[in-house]
């Protein structure tokens, strides 16, 4: 086992940097880019217009396009900038910012050692490694109680839908499970709020004191009850979608396990029900189960964007969607490096459950 884990760091480390250098350039050419941005200011200039040469050289400086792009790649993972302090008015009239030169530099600033640079439009006085891990507490508590009670709930339903098939639990699991897959999380997010938000707030404040209603988003920090009290739509949302694939699959696993040798010799000897099911048959189901689970925990990441958005809610998710929409290049390359690293140990943490779930898998 621990040199099947070894080796599969070795490999992971091998992807991320595969993956830092498809983001750096996919994101350094993507239309309105980076590259976009400085060769405008080049053809403005051209023109005749007014361009402070500070604010041309300033974006040049930002995104590496000063030097060649192998350069401008090995800056960002070793060497984007030491000690750099930027600033400048509304106007863009004062800049003034140091870069290091050194790309594998002695203090070890770089993406490999989570210096992500600064943001260029959100807030730039502080860095992005920072922006990131202050909003991603709140992200694992919402993706890890959505995933929590989806599992809670989805296991459940599928192994009495797989005991009970063809049963009319059985037709009403399916039939949920095919309104949950094809609704989208952002629809549905909106219906809550107008459900359990806005019509009882309205109603509330028009005399029926009585009526409770759910807040429309932050994140509630005060104690563990308001807490949770911000958390029920949000959670909801991303639980929801989970729980229709998730028991869908446990039922499909069970039906198969089920049918199997070994589960009709414990049958045939008599064995409780709910050992067979639990001891024998579901353990062996869990395989791919488990590999829904962790490889979607990454996933569940691009769902908590739409899902943050809409509630409002104070995490990475709704940071990512406002860098995106104000071309912080920063930011975006920042959320979407930690999510290739939550993707890598998603995989590895799937392998070892492997072995963990089903003694007969054997790693060497």
């Amino acid at each position: 086992m621990t040199t099947y884990i070894i080796r599969r760091l070795i490999q992971g480390i091998a992807v991320l940097f595969l993956s830092t250098f498809m983001i750096y350039t996919l994101l350094l050419v993507s239309p309105g880019g980076p590259r976009d941005i400085v060769n405008d200011l080049k053809f403005q200039q051209s023109l005749g217009h007014p361009i402070n040469p500070n604010l041309l050289h300033y974006y040049e400086k930002l995104f590496g396009l000063d030097v060649p792009y192998p350069i401008g790649y090995l800056n960002w993972l070793f060497n984007p900038r030491n000690t750099t302090k930027v600033t400048y008015d509304l106007q863009g009239n004062v800049y003034t910012a140091s870069w290091g030169i050194n790309i594998f530099g002695i203090k070890g600033s770089g993406v490999l050692t989570g210096d992500l640079g600064e943001s260029v439009v959100l807030d730039q006085t502080r860095s992005v490694a920072d922006m990131l891990w202050e909003r991603l507490g709140n992200t694992i508590l919402l993706i890890g109680s959505a995933t929590l009670l989806a599992i809670l709930l989805a296991i459940p339903i599928g192994i009495i839908a797989a005991v009970r098939q063809y049963s009319r639990l059985d037709y009403a699991v399916t039939t949920f499970s095919f309104i949950g897959l094809s609704m989208p999380t952002f629809w549905l997010g909106l219906m809550l709020i107008i459900l359990f938000a806005l019509l009882p707030k309205q109603l509330h404040d028009q005399g029926l004191a009585w009526v409770p209603y759910l807040p429309t988003g932050d994140t509630g920090r005060d104690n563990l009850p308001n807490i949770l009290y911000h958390l029920a739509l949000p959670v909801t949302v991303l639980a929801f979608v989970q729980i229709a694939g998730l028991s869908r699959y446990v039922r499909a696993s069970m039906l198969e396990v089920l049918r199997q040798d070994y589960v009709r010799t414990a049958w045939a000897k008599g064995l409780q029900q709910r050992v067979v099911i639990l001891k024998h048959a579901l353990r062996n189901a869990l395989i791919p189960v488990i590999t829904i689970i962790m490889l979607g925990l990454p996933g569940l990441f691009g769902g908590a964007i739409i899902t943050e958005t809409v509630f409002n809610y104070f995490g990475m998710g709704k940071l990512y969607y406002d860098a995106v929409v104000r071309f912080d290049i920063p930011l975006v390359m920042g959320f979407l490096l930690i999510n290739v690293v939550l993707i890598v140990v998603a995989n590895l943490l799937a392998d070892i459950m492997y072995a963990v779930a089903d003694p007969r898998i054997r790693y060497s």
